[in-house]
């Protein structure tokens, strides 16, 4: 038989559980359509995209997340990372973190990456003209329906027109009609060099004789 201290433990774990599954449900019920998207464009490394084209709410994709154990109420902070990424700084709170608690822990926690952070940062800077003269000059690339700039990237990406790697044609694009956001794509690629150079360096260590 239980003692009264592990029965009064289980309850208190029960009611964290079920009050961390309110908060969950009170930041869905305050991001809309678009948010939604985003959030499954940032998961897309974290969740199967078959799972990810399934989604039809914020609620759905933390359930996925809560299935890969990469949010639990122990320990919320990817979706405190992706509210930050997204800009939904007044819903941290649901998780009891702060805007400035999440930018000191994003550097050794973040779970999503450099690229897939560029090409959500390069979407948000992409306004309506842009977008119209990018999907323009990629006519010929892009099938001919209606597209958002986030769609219109996640599409150059799934045809593995833009690769971690190989950012030429989203460089070409942007020298020709939003330099300005040139900028990014050159923060995007010395943050990956230092990342790429600490890799290398442990691998060299290991490696000598």
């Amino acid at each position: 038989m239980a003692s009264q201290g592990q029965s009064l433990g289980s309850k208190s774990d029960e009611d964290c559980k079920e009050s961390f599954q309110e908060e969950l449900l009170s930041i869905d019920s305050s991001l809309g359509v678009q948010n939604v998207e985003s959030l499954k464009f940032l998961c897309i490394n974290l969740v199967s995209k078959k799972k990810l084209e399934k989604c039809s709410s914020a609620s759905d994709i933390f359930n996925h997340l809560m299935e890969e154990e990469l949010l639990c109420n122990e320990d919320p902070f990817i979706l405190a990372e992706l509210l930050y990424t997204t800009k939904q700084n007044h819903l941290l709170q649901h998780l009891s973190y702060t805007k400035a608690q999440v930018e000191t822990l994003m550097p050794t926690r973040k779970k999503v990456s450099l690229f897939r952070n560029l090409l959500f940062e390069l979407s948000e800077g992409i306004n309506s003209q842009t977008l119209k003269n990018m999907i323009f000059l990629l006519r010929e690339r892009i099938p001919k329906t209606k597209m958002t700039s986030l769609s219109l990237l996640a599409h150059l990406e799934k045809q593995d027109e833009i690769k971690e790697d190989n950012l030429t044609l989203l460089e070409d694009l942007c020298k020709k009609v939003a330099p300005h956001l040139l900028k990014m794509i050159e923060n995007y690629k010395r943050g990956k060099g230092s990342h790429d150079v600490a890799h290398t360096g442990d691998e060299v260590v290991i490696l000598l004789p």
